[in-house]
């Protein structure tokens, strides 16, 4: 084996570690936030490969996962394959295709950081009165892994971002790298 075998073979190795806490750190929050999650429609809003829709799916009676990406889309196909509440969806880039106040629950796990600039009003805008949003994202601090710093969001820049639309901040959670909020719809 050459060094930088080793070298390489340690880092997936921490790497497979990281992922895997962090996995079960979402897990356990999302549990014992059930009732922040518990929704008859809700959509994971840039699902990727669907590893929070599996978790998602539990908690509600109808769940559309989007994302924009083909990859994403035949990703979730398989990754997704029988779980009966999930419908999968590819939706353009600046749009959602719901009615208005027609959803109870929007979800984004590492992704409102990439949404277009206003994206908040259209989560806004197909959220039901007492709807929630919630948000994990990478904390705006340097970490090992994940986006950019340059286009990570602060905690406080969500907040406002969506507080300008209707939607208040109800409950912040710590998840070490991650950050979790909690928005209820006026």
């Amino acid at each position: 084996m050459l060094l930088g075998d080793e070298i390489n073979d340690n880092h997936h190795s921490h790497a497979f570690h990281y992922f895997h806490d962090v996995s079960k750190q979402f897990e356990k929050a999302i549990d014992e936030n059930r009732k922040y999650f518990e929704a008859d429609k809700a959509i994971d809003l840039g699902a990727g490969g669907g590893s929070f829709s599996r978790l998602l799916s539990k908690y509600v009676k109808k769940l559309y996962c989007v994302d924009v990406s083909d990859e994403a889309i035949e990703a979730m196909k398989e990754s997704l394959a029988g779980i009966e509440n999930i419908e999968i969806l590819k939706v353009k880039e600046d749009s959602l295709p719901f009615d208005n106040s027609s959803i109870d629950l929007v979800f984004a796990a590492n992704s409102f950081h990439d949404l277009p600039n206003n994206y908040e009003k259209e989560i806004s805008r197909v959220l039901k009165s007492g709807g929630k949003f919630v948000d994990i994202d990478w904390k705006r601090e340097h970490t090992m892994f994940g986006p950019p710093l340059g286009i990570r969001l602060s905690e406080a820049e969500v907040i406002t971002k969506l507080e300008l639309c209707s939607l208040k901040a109800i409950k912040t959670l710590d998840l070490s790298t991650h950050y979790m909020l909690v928005f209820s719809k006026a």
